[in-house]
């Protein structure tokens, strides 16, 4: 582990006689691949073989594999020959296929808890597929969730990803109207997704996206059923890097989603974007800063609104037409590199035309982290909302390997 250093800093090993505008690349090689193709790795270097090395180039290659998040080291060596140099890349790969068991507690002495499986490197190629189930327990809400998500990365012409899943999901909700509970009804959904992501530049720092998201909704009671047909287009940049041990730069993604005219029974939607930037402090300590905001778009009445990521508070308090939201986290190791603490203060307001009671809520995530893991072995969060209609709210992910 001590060895890792050095790649994580990507610090590269380049011998000072080595010209990168003269000599060119003869050879790409990999070392240490078990579940991941070699054909994968030299797609997603900048570096090709023909081609004047370059150390820029190089280190970009080692973000774009670092960034896939199926390596924990890389370590690249250059080789130099009278004509050319020869690249080495000794990997060391994440544990690909992780069992997420999920819990929540409610201070109401409710609880959800479920199963997730992740396999982030299907086949070998980066693809991934997400199988999930989730319930609540000991409450009379009864609500539970099945679901699929599935990403073919780079499927076509190396560019362009194909997305997909389906979700289905059976909750009970109250009917409110001007504040005042009318009745209540069961709500049962089944959503589709369908989409892609294109790279629009080798380095995947500028990406679209284009998606069709059909939702049917059967009410029990109370409300009619619905058929919306949501049409979506995002954009994302991409300048952070994954370290395996902290993330660095940031990241900007605005999102706008809109029922299809004619074949939908509501017009409705709404646009979300947030910023995102983690800066290194120290060795392996980072300071994240994250701003947001949502609005709903078209008509729907009183449904279909948006839901603040302010934690802390109730579901009713949380929701409205429209949200801002900033937060500022602390990462930082308290163990080596295998234990962090992460705590955090949001501050943020949902509303329905302009903004009125400002938000507050503080916590904490513990992260007990295991590099060789797709995802930290264990994580728990505690948040309080202080505001007057505050409450406590906890959730707790453990991972393993098998």
């Amino acid at each position: 582990m001590r060895k890792q250093t050095a790649a994580l800093l990507l610090t590269f090993l380049v011998p000072t006689s080595v010209q990168s505008a003269e000599l060119p690349v003869l050879e790409v090689k990999v070392e240490g691949l078990r579940w991941t193709k070699k054909s994968f790795v030299l797609r997603e270097l900048l570096l090709k073989p023909g081609e004047p090395f370059s150390k820029k180039k190089l280190k970009e290659s080692v973000r774009n594999l670092l960034n896939t998040h199926l390596f924990y080291r890389i370590k690249p060596l250059v080789i130099r020959k009278k004509n050319g140099v020869i690249v080495v890349l000794k990997v060391k790969e994440k544990f690909p296929i992780v069992p997420l068991p999920k819990f929540r507690f409610k201070t109401d002495g409710s609880y959800r808890a479920g199963m997730e499986v992740r396999d982030y490197n299907l086949f070998g190629m980066g693809h991934k597929l997400y199988l999930g189930y989730v319930k609540w327990f000991r409450t009379d809400n009864e609500s539970f969730s099945y679901y699929v998500y599935w990403n073919l990365y780079r499927i076509i012409k190396e560019r362009f990803n194909l997305y997909g899943g389906a979700t289905y999901s059976s909750d009970r909700e109250d009917y409110i109207v001007n504040s005042e509970k009318k009745g209540e009804y069961r709500v049962k959904k089944r959503e589709f997704l369908l989409g892609t992501l294109v790279f629009l530049d080798r380095r995947k720092v500028n990406q679209i996206a284009f998606g069709l998201r059909p939702v049917f909704t059967n009410y029990s009671s109370i409300l009619g059923d619905k058929k919306i047909y949501y049409g979506e287009i995002s954009y994302t940049r991409n300048l952070s890097t994954d370290m395996v041990y902290y993330q660095v730069g940031s990241q900007f993604n605005i999102t706008a989603s809109y029922s299809l005219p004619r074949v939908s029974d509501l017009t409705t939607g709404e646009v979300t974007a947030l910023y995102s930037n983690s800066v290194k402090y120290g060795k392996y300590e980072t300071r994240i800063y994250t701003g947001g905001f949502g609005t709903k778009i078209g008509y729907s009445g009183g449904g279909y609104q948006l839901q603040a990521p302010i934690p802390g508070y109730t579901t009713e308090i949380t929701t409205g037409k429209r949200y801002l939201f900033g937060s500022f986290s602390v990462r930082r190791p308290i163990v080596d590199r295998s234990i962090y603490l992460k705590p955090t203060l949001i501050a943020g307001d949902a509303f329905r035309w302009m903004p009125d009671d400002l938000l507050v809520s503080a916590g904490v995530e513990l992260i007990a982290f295991w590099a060789k893991l797709a995802d930290g072995m264990i994580r728990f969060k505690l948040f309080r909302g202080l505001g007057r209609e505050g409450e406590t709210e906890t959730s707790f992910r453990l991972t393993f390997r098998w």
